[in-house]
């Protein structure tokens, strides 16, 4: 369907793309009227870094954290919440902010964190109080105001890594059951792209940023990883080759790197491993042995990582791995041959590039 009855002669539309990850929130103030290159574009600490950074002030400071709104993604604030609680303060937090260290809640309250529906009213005097959520959209709007970007969109499409919610089992396994089940309709990247009123109910974190963004039109979400795989398309069949030959694409994230065998849209395999576990050396042998077949979905679990759907033919890595990713540095002395791809010449919009396209997919039939 057309969104806001549009007619469908084509007309200037704006899509405002948000890639969340570990380590940075990429922004792409998309407007098909312009260049490409010269959509307004932004690199930002993503919230998580923001959160943790506060709670370690928090915690140099001696005062209790207030934590409440949605849940949102963990890491780096995790990490600062335990350090919070090594030190002997208090933490208080609504029972959706404190499924962003884990979703099970008996478990984080064993942690010391206090947990509380009305966390303001439970806070002692001189506390610090704090918002969660991947997405800070008023402040956003508010930089856009003061560098005359018009804030009026005609959709919104955000990315996060979404493990899906598993209390009491591994987020890391639950998460490639869902990709399984994902797969399982068809093998194309827009099955990882979702329409706000579409979210399964397992994507806690979807659809957390969804409520964010409750009343805004054209909202979609979808996962990092396959984002990121949908911005390198550009890239693939740059030499020329068959539009459907195979190709293998790797996205080396902060936190994660997703590997998949790609036939235009089509994934015919993934892997997904922590990328601080790559290190020294091994990314070579972990591409050669999952494009060869022969990296199972145990071993990359038992290795730390999130896990593996096979190939189910091998395939030579004939051709140059694509690579994309903020830690692309780390295929270099791999061995392998490389070409990093850079899509409209800026490789920390490859996410937002690929959420523009799944947009223009998944929401709406216009003609751009």
């Amino acid at each position: 369907p057309i969104p806001n009855g549009y007619p469908r002669e084509r007309r200037t539309v704006r899509i405002l793309a948000i890639d969340v990850g570990m380590g940075t929130a990429d922004i792409l103030a998309y407007d098909s009227s312009l260049e490409i290159k010269n959509c307004p574009k932004l690199v930002v600490p993503s919230c998580t870094q923001v959160v943790a950074r506060r709670i370690q002030q928090a915690t140099a400071d001696g005062r209790t954290v207030v934590f409440d709104g949605v849940t949102m993604g963990g890491g780096p604030c995790g990490r600062a919440l335990k350090k919070h609680l090594e030190a002997g303060l208090g933490f208080i937090a609504s029972p959706a902010a404190a499924r962003t260290f884990n979703d099970d809640l008996e478990l984080v309250d064993s942690w010391g964190v206090c947990i509380e529906q009305e966390p303001h009213s439970a806070a002692p005097a001189g506390s610090i109080h704090l918002t969660s959520g991947d997405l800070d959209l008023s402040g956003l709007l508010d930089i856009f105001q003061r560098l005359g970007i018009s804030g009026d969109f005609d959709g919104f499409a955000v990315a996060v890594q979404d493990h899906g919610f598993s209390p009491g089992a591994s987020n890391r396994r639950h998460r490639f059951q869902l990709w399984r089940r994902s797969l399982a309709g068809g093998a194309d990247l827009e099955r990882f792209a979702y329409p706000a009123s579409r979210i399964p109910g397992d994507y806690t974190r979807m659809r957390a940023v969804a409520s964010l963004l409750a009343g805004q039109p054209g909202v979609m979400l979808m996962d990092t990883g396959p984002a990121a795989l949908w911005g390198a398309l550009p890239e693939m069949d740059a030499e020329g080759g068959p539009e459907e030959a195979r190709e293998l694409v790797a996205n080396l994230g902060n936190g994660h790197t997703l590997a998949a065998i790609m036939a235009g849209n089509r994934i015919d395999a993934l892997v997904e491993h922590h990328t601080g576990l790559l290190e020294s050396g091994s990314f070579g042998p972990f591409i050669r042995r999952f494009a060869a077949g022969n990296l199972s979905d145990d071993q990359v679990f038992s290795d730390g990582g999130h896990g593996c759907i096979p190939p189910d033919t091998g395939m030579e890595l004939a051709a140059p791995v694509i690579v994309t990713g903020p830690r692309r540095r780390l295929a270099r002395g791999s061995g392998l041959k490389l070409r990093f791809a850079a899509p409209h010449g800026d490789m920390m919009l490859t996410g937002c590039f690929g959420l523009v396209e799944a947009w223009k997919s998944i929401i709406s039939d216009l003609s751009f």
